[in-house]
């Protein structure tokens, strides 16, 4: 069943499918793609990327490779997915790992940005160190 959360997000020239992906496309992702100018960057990468958008939008951008990983399987499917119906599908790589293990494959690779739009959380629990 599709639901307001789960359906597609259109963009002008690319879609966003968000139904097996628990981040859903929100204001803060669209705007951090936005923000980055990737006009001069070789090579990006964008870390927890979710159902793909913000790499998306920066090979929208630019004419530049981006890798994108995340370490949800069913969020690396549904980039992967919204990859491959993108225009941009042969400059865009998806890989389904933690940081730490992308880092340590490609040790001798450098990136011009890198870029995360980490969740947040707004009624989470206060830390015990937190002053109340």
């Amino acid at each position: 069943m599709i639901t307001k959360l789960t359906a597609p997000f259109h963009f002008k020239q690319f879609t966003i499918y968000q139904d097996k992906c628990a981040m859903k496309v929100g204001t803060d992702g669209v705007l951090l793609g936005a923000w980055i100018n990737p006009k001069n960057a070789k090579k990006i990468l964008d870390v927890g990327t979710g159902t793909g958008l913000i790499a998306l939008m920066l090979a929208q951008k630019s004419n530049t490779t981006v890798d994108a990983i995340d370490i949800d399987e069913n969020a690396y499917i549904q980039a992967r997915e919204n990859i491959s119906c993108s225009p941009w599908k042969n400059r865009i790589t998806s890989f389904h790992c933690s940081f730490s293990d992308f880092y340590l494959n490609n040790i001798d690779t450098s990136y011009d940005i890198i870029c995360c739009n980490p969740p947040y959380f707004s009624k989470s629990t206060i830390p015990i160190s937190s002053p109340r």
